[in-house]
C-alpha cells in the first residue's frame, strides 16, 4: 500500500470570518518538506492562494497515524493564518 498524503479540504476557521483548505502539491523527499497549495476564504470568497512548506523532521517513520495528520494540519494552519507563504518555493501547478 502506497502512501499519500493527506489534504484538507473542509474550511478551518482562523477567525469568525476566514477559513482555510490545503490540497497537497509536493514533497521534497531530499529536504523532508512537503509543500500545501493553501487556500484562504472569507464566507465563500477567495481571498488568497499560496503554498505552505511544512518540514516533516518531527514526524519519524510513521506517517500514518491521527498525530502524523493533527500535527500537519497544526503547521499547515499557524502559517495559514498569517495569510502568507512561508517558502520561496512556488510550487508546479500554481501559475
Amino acid at each position: 500500500m502506497t502512501f499519500a498524503f493527506p489534504e484538507f479540504p473542509e474550511p478551518a476557521a482562523i477567525d469568525a470570518d476566514i477559513s482555510w483548505t490545503a490540497v497537497f502539491e509536493s514533497y521534497n523527499q531530499r529536504l523532508d518538506d512537503v509543500y500545501y497549495i493553501v487556500t484562504t476564504r472569507e464566507g465563500v470568497r477567495e481571498v488568497a492562494r499560496f503554498i505552505v512548506m511544512v518540514g516533516l523532521h518531527w514526524a519519524g517513520d510513521d506517517w500514518r497515524g491521527p498525530e502524523f495528520v493533527r500535527r500537519l494540519r497544526q503547521d499547515i494552519h499557524e502559517v495559514a493564518a498569517t495569510g502568507r507563504t512561508n517558502t520561496d518555493y512556488r510550487g508546479k501547478t500554481m501559475s
